[in-house]
């Protein structure tokens, strides 16, 4: 008899926790549920993002473009006086050792001095090109950089977004096209600049 009812009261036990179980489960899945819910709605109604497409903007803002082309200018002249001067270097080198064989030990030791103090002004030559290069480069992103944010400032003056980001192959998985606002950007930056032409 003993038995029966320490059963009987152990069955009640767990019958008993388990309604308890699922009384406050589903409170917590409702209350979850509500949670994220009430959240989402909060977000959509407080936060939109947009992205702007880099490619597509460097392809078809005009500004950029003539900033670009100006720079490949730039580079590519300075590569061509790179390579000329490397070009009278190596030729200055040959005659000097053309010439050795019949230079004495004075002849010999001006050429290596003149050869090497050849060496290091086109190295400094080089030097000097590369870090003009970089800067220019570097300007020329901050001042496209500075003019896409101005724009978007005057753009989303009403808070339409909360987020505006720059979208490049690889960074994000996901995108979802609805929140392109490239095409109104480019527009808006190339207006800009034209108005400023006139």
């Amino acid at each position: 008899m003993k038995n029966i009812l320490l059963t009987i009261n152990i069955i009640l036990l767990l019958l008993v926790g388990y309604l308890y179980y699922l009384h406050f489960h589903n409170d917590n899945q409702q209350n979850a549920a509500h949670k994220i819910s009430s959240e989402s709605t909060s977000t959509n109604d407080k936060s939109r993002v947009a992205y702007i497409d880099l490619d597509s903007l460097q392809n078809n803002y005009g500004y950029y473009q003539k900033l670009k082309n100006d720079f490949e200018k730039k580079q590519n002249q300075a590569n061509d006086e790179i390579a000329s001067l490397q070009k009278k270097y190596q030729s200055r080198a040959m005659e000097l050792q053309q010439k050795a064989a019949t230079m004495d030990q004075k002849q010999q030791e001006a050429a290596m001095q003149e050869i090497n103090k050849m060496q290091q002004d086109l190295q400094a030559k080089k030097q000097n090109i590369d870090n003009e290069l970089y800067n220019d480069n570097s300007k020329m992103k901050e001042e496209i950089l500075t003019r896409i944010e101005n724009f978007l400032k005057g753009y989303n003056k009403d808070g339409k977004y909360s987020y505006i980001f720059s979208y490049e192959p690889g960074f994000m998985f996901y995108k979802d096209s609805t929140l392109n606002i490239t095409p109104d950007v480019i527009t808006g930056l190339n207006k800009l600049d034209s108005e400023k032409a006139k």
